[in-house]
């Protein structure tokens, strides 16, 4: 017999950057049954885990700094404390709100490990955990996280300090592990499949997601209504524009070419929507 299924739901979004995560998130925030806390990105499980992103790691706060920055002592305690993590997003339900989430895509670099104490822990507590992915041509993907951290000048992520070029970056950035636990989806699906039931996990393609029939399909998966006219809407969208170099974007999309033939196999759509 299969066990009954909560009334409330964790959505645990796995990635991927610059794939509609924020856009999902505000959409989320949309409805009354969902409040996702204190902050979007939690940054606790590959601060743990992911070596190259131990720069989200938080040192613990003085008392003033903690009472003036409450969300950092937060990150802080769930970070030291994974017991924490489950309690906090716990402690969120009530009568009238029934999802909560941590929508943090760098998790896509997560190990099958991890993946399972998340997803049996909070089973464990009575409340259903679903896996959101939301996957873009990955050439796009990549242009559009350069020219976002180009943007905030971030260069903790595969860009030379104090670069600015846009297309010097894209050279510098594509093969580095950074671009890589962000944009090789065949790998995170595949562990994600190994964890989650089938009808807990959603995967969404960027280039469609704002169609009727897919904001239908997302708002069923996470238990909420559509809202057809947050469409429209573009959350964190990247500022500057792109460059378009044929010579550079072929280099990019033959290095990820078992992407891009895992997603033509997988999600037939892509055939038409991806280079």
């Amino acid at each position: 017999m299969q066990p009954r299924k909560s009334k409330n739901t964790f959505i645990l979004g796995l990635g991927f950057q610059k794939c509609g995560t924020s856009w999902l998130y505000s959409y989320l925030q949309q409805s009354r049954k969902f409040d996702g806390g204190d902050l979007k990105e939690y940054h606790v499980w590959d601060a743990i885990d992911i070596p190259l992103l131990s720069y989200n790691r938080v040192e613990k706060p003085g008392l003033i700094s903690s009472m003036i920055d409450k969300s950092n002592y937060l990150r802080y305690r769930m970070q030291t404390n994974n017991e924490a993590y489950f309690d906090y997003f716990e402690s969120i339900f009530s009568d009238s709100i029934t999802i909560t989430g941590d929508i943090t895509p760098s998790y896509s670099g997560l190990q099958k490990s991890r993946l399972s104490s998340i997803y049996s822990e909070f089973q464990e507590r009575g409340i259903d955990c679903k896996a959101v992915l939301l996957l873009r041509d990955p050439v796009d993907r990549i242009k559009s996280a350069v020219r976002y951290n180009l943007d905030r000048r971030n260069y903790d992520e595969g860009i030379k300090f104090g670069e600015t070029g846009f297309l010097e970056s894209l050279e510098q950035y594509y093969k580095t592990e950074h671009c890589t636990i962000r944009t090789r989806y065949d790998e995170t699906i595949e562990i994600v499949r190994e964890v989650f039931d089938e009808e807990d996990i959603y995967i969404g393609i960027y280039e469609e997601m704002f169609d009727s029939g897919k904001i239908d399909s997302v708002s069923n998966f996470v238990g909420i209504k559509a809202m057809y006219d947050f469409a429209t809407v573009r959350v964190n969208k990247t500022k500057s524009p792109t460059i378009v170099n044929q010579e550079i974007e072929e280099k990019i999309k033959d290095f990820y070419s078992k992407v891009y033939e895992y997603c033509r196999e997988e999600f037939p759509s892509t055939r038409d929507l991806w280079r």
